[in-house]
């Protein structure tokens, strides 16, 4: 990279660093460290559009495959439940003409694996440090490649945690890749075309977003249809909540397990009191308003899925991390008509039952710290002038990879037809723009006192409160499914 690039890459990160809740962190120090965020800073904050050739064999591609029932006629599909296990194989990887031999490389995914599993464009994950120890990318050993399986302009993703950043949250950072895909004897370098990557959640993430004091911290990524319920003195069925990091940390755990017990079985006085003590208040109320803003119910208030449980070491305060925001924009219906969805009603933000959210809605101080975030950021952030700025420039970057009949499904999924429908997809939902335009519409009427919203009820589909007698999951701290 020419010096007078490394220059403006390094000015461009040190202003980008801005605070968000619970950091504490200073910029890289190393000449390592600072190489490394340029680096990654091109890729996430200048759309630097990575090229990545995946090579592997035929017997390692069969490997890759999960589970099938047998005597299955046709051409094999998976058995794929959430929180499945894919298997890593060995693979050739060559990313930005560096090579990196035996990477760890296996599918990812619940819907955007079942969805695509047919043909060869399939979610990712890629792991350099899986089968050879200390092989890393620019500082990063992980990488998370989405098909955007129902996402055609390849966008939601990105302009979704740019609203959470724009909360205050700390999120991944997210760019593209250019990807071909060779398998012996069945693809000869196919071109796959654009991913969406997303920037690993780890120990690593943790101190890079939130500061050294954060390091170590326990991380959580429940990936089952539960509320969080307290599950008794013995910590050892926490790791039901899926335990990715910090699972040594005993006095975390009891932290969390007196938070649940706190939010289960506390008099109302009692938990206004002390729920604070124990959250980051500020910090999920904004999760909940962007959550809300974006119709994000493939997540915490909905499945509940997609989010990380964050024990916060430097303050002993829980926060919530948002994940996976491919079914953002109202993409995930949960059987609700589109109306319905643009309308959802902001000022009751989760669709099933969530103990905790509800309990804080019934307290005087939360939802005024809710609202005042959802007006912040409408007024700010969700308007139809920043976020369609952002869509031309992200579409000027992604053209260039896209082929003929790949434009058509970019430009259907930016606009949609003339009800502002994607059709490139399967699922009726709608493109992004018009999903703005109408979002902007419904929440500042309700901001107003001119609408109630709509209200998405509660679907036993999402809930249900855990079997205690089987709820030992296993320690999650590998790779899951979904992530």
């Amino acid at each position: 990279m020419p010096h007078y690039m490394t220059r403006f890459f390094l000015t461009c990160f040190y202003i980008a660093w801005v605070p968000w809740f619970g950091q504490t962190a200073e910029p890289p120090t190393t000449t390592s460290e600072r190489e490394d965020a340029i680096f990654w800073d091109s890729v996430f904050s200048h759309n630097h559009v990575l090229d990545i050739q995946i090579t592997l064999t035929h017997e390692a591609w069969d490997a890759m495959q999960p589970w099938r029932k047998e005597g299955q006629t046709g051409e094999k599909g998976p058995k794929v439940d959430f929180g499945n296990q894919f298997n890593y194989v060995k693979a050739n990887v060559v990313i930005d003409n560096k090579p990196f031999k035996g990477t760890g490389l296996r599918f990812k995914g619940n819907s955007s694996y079942r969805f695509s599993s047919r043909g060869m464009k399939r979610p990712f994950k890629i792991d350099t440090n899986r089968f050879i120890k200390g092989q890393k990318l620019h500082g990063r050993t992980k990488l998370t490649l989405s098909n955007a399986f129902l996402d055609s302009a390849f966008m939601k993703e990105k302009l979704g945690y740019e609203l959470y950043h724009a909360a205050g949250l700390a999120t991944p950072g997210v760019g593209w890749a250019n990807v071909t895909l060779t398998v012996e004897g069945v693809a000869d370098k196919k071109l796959l075309g654009i991913y969406v990557i997303i920037e690993q959640v780890d120990n690593r993430y943790l101190e890079s977003k939130l500061g050294s004091a954060s390091k170590g911290s326990l991380l959580m990524k429940p990936d089952s249809f539960d509320d969080w319920e307290y599950l008794g003195n013995d910590l050892q069925t926490y790791a039901h909540y899926n335990i990715k990091a910090g699972e040594k940390n005993v006095d975390q755990i009891q932290q969390f397990a007196e938070l649940l017990k706190l939010i289960e079985e506390a008099p109302k006085a009692e938990f206004e009191r002390e729920i604070s003590k124990r959250m980051d208040l500020k910090q999920f109320a904004a999760y909940l308003a962007a959550t809300s803003i974006l119709v994000n119910i493939d997540s915490y208030i909905g499945m509940p899925h997609n989010y990380y449980i964050l024990m916060d070491k430097a303050d002993d305060k829980l926060r919530v991390l948002p994940w996976d925001l491919n079914e953002t924009f109202g993409t995930f219906t949960a059987g609700q008509d589109l109306e319905t969805l643009v309308r959802w009603d902001i000022d009751r933000p989760w669709i099933s039952q969530r103990q905790l959210v509800e309990r804080l809605f019934e307290s005087e101080g939360f939802p005024k710290i809710y609202r005042a975030t959802i007006e912040k950021l409408m007024k700010n952030d969700f308007t139809k002038d920043k976020l369609f700025a952002r869509i031309a420039t992200f579409e000027q970057i992604i053209t260039p990879y896209i082929e003929d009949e790949g434009l058509e499904r970019l430009r259907m999924g930016i606009n949609g037809d003339r009800w502002g429908i994607n059709k490139a997809v399967e699922r009726r939902i709608w493109a992004i723009k018009p999903f703005i335009t109408r979002r902007i519409e419904s929440v500042q009427a309700q901001l107003a006192g001119e609408s109630n919203g709509e209200t998405i009820e509660n679907n036993a589909w999402f809930s249900g409160k855990r079997d205690k007698k089987n709820s030992r999951g296993r320690n999650g701290k590998g790779d899951d499914a979904g992530s």
